[in-house]
């Protein structure tokens, strides 16, 4: 029995491998084809790494990069956003998201927020929840040993640094976790969509027959806050709320 397990798992594991192996191959074909303007052939073989279980903020940048050539703005916006939520700190995606967003319909301004908010935002951006996790481990390893030191040393000097040490590591310790259990909140969410139909009209309640509060066009970015049956309750930038079809919608 055992050996039918252990065999079993090697079996699992040299497929993975192999789907591994296939996936970099395809990603490097697929960086081939759009360089010589392929963006067709490139998307398809984007695709197949994508079907093969793996994801990255670079496929997803890249393959936003080859929607954008193809002039398929909501998609190039989608697969940015997507690549944005794996890893928020990605320059490149960020850049090229604002660039696709020049060329939909839709100018929402959005709500201004508070400095500390916009702060608060920009540092948690800084790092995908991977980077943050190994900061907190770092900080956490700082504080021990800052702690061995303010409690093991006998000169006055090296126990006052220690303590001070300790304190601003425990500080950045919780900070760390606090950012890395958002990051963490934010990849698993499904809870923002790109509008992928040419125009939705955006209704005060979840049927068609309820009043028109106003229209959408693909590419614009949502917040989606209540799902009834095939209908959305969704959030635009500028804060206002309205009902549309959950068929027009890419979650992200």
């Amino acid at each position: 029995m055992k050996k039918i397990i252990l065999s079993v798992c090697l079996f699992i594991i040299g497929m993975s491998a192999f789907a591994q192996q296939d996936a970099e191959t395809w990603f490097d074909q697929a960086n081939a084809a759009y360089n010589e303007g392929r963006y067709d052939t490139a998307m398809i073989l984007y695709q197949s790494v994508l079907d093969a279980d793996v994801e990255s903020a670079s496929l997803y940048c890249n393959m936003g990069d080859a929607q954008y050539k193809l002039r398929n703005y909501p998609m190039a916006i989608y697969y940015y956003e997507k690549a944005l939520k794996l890893d928020p700190g990605y320059d490149d995606a960020r850049h090229n998201l604002k660039i696709a967003n020049l060329a939909i319909v839709d100018k929402i301004e959005p709500v201004p927020q508070s400095f500390i908010a916009r702060g608060w935002d920009k540092v948690k951006n800084l790092h995908a929840t991977d980077g943050w996790a190994v900061l907190s481990l770092a900080f956490f390893a700082l504080l021990l040993i800052s702690l061995f030191a303010f409690f093991r040393s006998r000169r006055m000097g090296l126990r006052k640094t220690g303590f001070f040490v300790a304190v601003l590591s425990l500080l950045l310790f919780a900070f760390s976790v606090i950012f890395a259990l958002q990051s963490h909140h934010d990849l698993q969410s499904h809870g923002a969509g790109i509008v992928m139909a040419p125009t939705v009209m955006v209704k005060s309640s979840p049927n068609e027959s309820s009043v028109d509060l106003f229209v959408l066009h693909e590419g614009t970015k949502v917040e989606v806050m209540e799902e009834s049956e095939s209908w959305l309750k969704i959030k635009i930038a500028n804060g206002s709320v309205g009902w549309m079809p959950s068929s027009s919608l890419a979650t992200l």
